[in-house]
């Protein structure tokens, strides 16, 4: 929400498919011999199956369409998802789906929308949209609605899965530069070699660096840019029944986030400049503007992985294992409560991140009856690290006890989680269409943390959770259509959100039921599909985020339930041969059901100084709308490829609409300042190809209208209302090379 900024870092009528009929890794495709839309072969139930007669709502978008469609980052994916927002704030990523989702995810506490890389679980969502990158892809695959059986913990909303593309048995490499506005520069490279007859290698590595967009008025550099340099490697081998995949993954990040925020009212909310007049120049409150004095320094990620996969096919079953391990650090993260220039209400938060391990086993049948099943086990081992400093100059007499980390009051906070779960679904083909699945998860978990004082005084919390999540689902499919009803429930793993500087209740864990109702129908000899769902649930022990003076970030507790029902349409159509057009849609009803004594901004512009105008007071905000959660939204994506004479040329382009937002809950209080209108945004992309393609010379542009927009706004209690700017317009060139 705020800066921890860094100082927050202490950060489908009926469904969705995106049938893009391409290859990939676990995402493949069979193409139709009319040139329809090809067969798509998912894994969102954990088993191979085919996308039209999975029934989930779920989004599967391949290599291929990640390409055409120039969805280069993994937030973009949302683009073509109908129901979905993915954000970067801060550095965060963020994912929304039918309106659950979390600004920031502290230490301690996960996001309601799990990402998983190669099979496993990502705990931090730090620099995910670096971490998680789209060019060597094999599939992504968004789940929306609660996961709870198959996904289990932390899957109210829903899951997105991420597949890096695996080994295969021939020799193939990719080279791709870009270079752009905004000095955006990138390079990316694969190489795929074969070993011998059952083993393969294949390794990707990128560079990347943007410049920044939001200048500091201060210090005359910018915000919001930096570099990646990032690798990953993996070796396949394939004896007989087993396909066994060792990985291994590195990336630095180093970005200048604390900045990004600036004032969005420069008047008497900004309780600096009305403590200290003249504090503040008068260009403060633009949205790609800031006075901030901390963070001069980036902000830098290491990120380390190792994930071993490994599959077994038996005659009747398949056996597959994958085991994980990640660590991720990061420093020099720091935030600027006051965004003026005043060094007063400081923050710090010298070092974060943390390690996991995790190790999943599934057993799935492949049984000729009636009857099939899947099982399996689940484990986590979760450390995570948020160190905080208040570093404020004594000699205003508002922060802390010194200007640097090392001799500034704070507290180190270390989070520890074990999860145990086992679930099992069992498949009972009633006839030749109508088919019924009946599950269960049972999960526990310990959670616990330590808090150690700078100043000397350290204390331990402790608690443990668990829950039974069960799934019913009855389909009728003869072919061309598939219709569907479901019943779920999910879990979101309560615990103790960092930072922490007292002794605390644990966040109760929060619990949700859906109701869905699916169709997905193939038409005009599979040129066109339709695919729509219609849902109802609600939540209990909702999670949600409110500003915490005490740290200077924000504060997660249990705050009443959220009710949502609506509507996702989307439909893929083939007219003609290299032209295919998409379109997602969306209407939801997401209302706090209820939400009483929740903690907004009260408004006194009669204050007079030290007494700021703004201050935390309570209210019910029973039947108004969650955060980030438009009543109405969709999509429009064409790609086209055409000759040209001996060439070849392609044209992509995405229209995304949403209607207004509020950004908090009550959009912050008796200012209503944290809203934003209905949004427009266009993107482009094309290249041309000599023959064989293996060359391509292309153009991208992001934001071609150039909006002017924010990706969040907040009303500080105390301190003023903040806003991030989302960037402007980027274009530029790409070269691509393939052998």
């Amino acid at each position: 929400m705020r800066k921890l900024g860094p100082v927050s870092i202490a950060l489908s009528a009926m469904l969705s498919s995106t049938c893009y009929a391409q290859s990939s890794a676990s995402t493949t495709a069979t193409p139709a011999a009319d040139s329809g839309i090809g067969e798509i072969i998912v894994t969102a139930q954990r088993r191979s199956e085919n996308l039209q007669q999975t029934p989930i709502a779920v989004t599967a978008v391949t290599a291929e369409a990640v390409q055409s469609l120039g969805l280069t980052e993994i937030k973009d994916i949302a683009a073509v998802t109908p129901g979905a927002s993915f954000t970067t704030t801060n550095g965060f990523f963020t994912a929304r789906i039918r309106g659950i989702g979390a600004d920031f995810v502290s230490v301690g506490l996960e996001a309601p929308v799990a990402v998983y890389e190669d099979g496993a679980y990502l705990t931090r969502t730090l620099t995910v949209n670096e971490i998680v990158d789209n060019f060597d892809i094999g599939s992504i695959q968004v789940l929306r609605g609660p996961q709870g059986t198959l996904y289990g913990r932390n899957a109210t909303g829903g899951v997105i899965i991420v597949n890096s593309a695996d080994p295969t048995n021939k020799f193939e490499g990719r080279v791709r530069a870009e270079y752009g506005n905004i000095d955006h520069q990138q390079l990316n490279g694969m190489i795929n070699i074969p070993l011998g007859e059952d083993l393969a290698f294949r390794a990707s590595a990128t560079y990347k660096h943007d410049g920044g967009y939001v200048r500091n008025l201060i210090t005359g550099g910018e915000a919001g840019g930096g570099r990646t340099y990032s690798a990953r490697a993996k070796l396949r081998w394939t004896p007989g029944i087993a396909d066994i995949v060792l990985g291994g993954e590195y990336y630095d990040t180093a970005y200048r986030l604390g900045p990004l925020q600036s004032l969005a009212r420069n008047d008497n909310t900004c309780y600096a400049c009305v403590l200290f007049p003249g504090s503040v120049g008068p260009n403060a409150s633009d949205l790609f503007k800031t006075e901030s004095v901390v963070l001069t320094q980036p902000v830098r990620t290491k990120f380390y992985g190792a994930n071993l996969k490994m599959s077994f096919d038996f005659d009747s079953f398949e056996l597959s294992s994958t085991t994980t391990f990640r660590k991720q650090k990061t420093v020099d993260s720091a935030g600027d409560a006051d965004l003026t220039k005043l060094p007063g209400f400081e923050f710090s938060v010298p070092r974060s991140g943390g390690r996991s391990y995790t190790q999943d086993l599934i057993v799935s049948s492949k049984l000729d009856g009636m009857f099939n099943y899947l099982f399996g086990l689940s484990y986590l081992d979760d450390k995570g690290i948020f160190n905080t400093r208040f570093v404020g100059d004594p000699a205003l007499g508002l922060g802390g006890a010194g200007l640097t980390p090392e001799t500034a009051f704070g507290a180190d906070n270390t989070a520890k989680t074990k999860s145990f779960a086992a679930f099992a679904e069992a498949y009972f083909q009633v006839n030749e269409q109508i088919k019924a699945t009946v599950g269960g998860r049972y999960t526990y978990e310990e959670r616990s943390a330590h808090v150690r004082f700078t100043s000397g005084g350290e204390f331990d919390l402790s608690s443990a959770q668990r829950a039974f999540t069960p799934r019913f689902v009855l389909a009728w499919n003869n072919g061309p259509t598939n219709v569907y009803y479901s019943f779920t429930r999910g879990f979101k793993a309560g615990g103790f959100p960092g930072p922490i500087f007292a002794p605390i209740e644990a966040v109760k864990a929060e619990k949700i039921f859906s109701h869905e109702v699916g169709v997905k129908q193939s038409l005009f000899d599979n040129r066109v599909r339709l695919n729509a769902a219609a849902f109802y649930f609600k939540n209990k022990n909702l999670q949600t985020q409110t500003v915490d003076l005490a740290s200077g970030g924000t504060k997660t507790q249990n705050a009443g339930a959220l009710e949502n029902y609506g509507i996702e349409v989307e439909a893929q159509i083939v007219p003609t041969e290299g032209l295919t057009l998409g379109l997602t849609g969306a209407w939801q009803h997401a209302r706090f059901k209820p939400y009483l004594n929740a903690a907004i901004a009260c408004y006194n512009p009669a204050a007079v100084a030290p007494v700021p105008t703004l201050s935390r007071c309570f209210t019910d905000l029973t039947g108004t709308q969650a955060p980030q959660a438009p009543d109405w939204s969709g999509s429009f994506n064409a790609s086209y490829e055409f000759p040209i004479g001996s060439w070849t040329g392609s044209l992509s382009g995405i229209a995304q609409y949403r209607s207004s937002v509020l950004y908090t809950p009550g959009a912050g209080g008796e200012l209503q300042a944290d809203r934003d209108g209905s949004r427009f945004l266009v993107n482009a992309s094309g290249y041309i190809s000599p023959p064989g393609q293996n060359l391509r010379i292309g153009f991208y542009a992001v934001n071609v209208f150039n909006k002017k927009y924010v990706s969040f706004i907040q009303t500080d209690t105390t301190f003023g209302v903040y806003q991030n700017a989302a960037r402007p317009r980027t274009y530029g060139l790409r070269m691509e090379y393939s052998f």
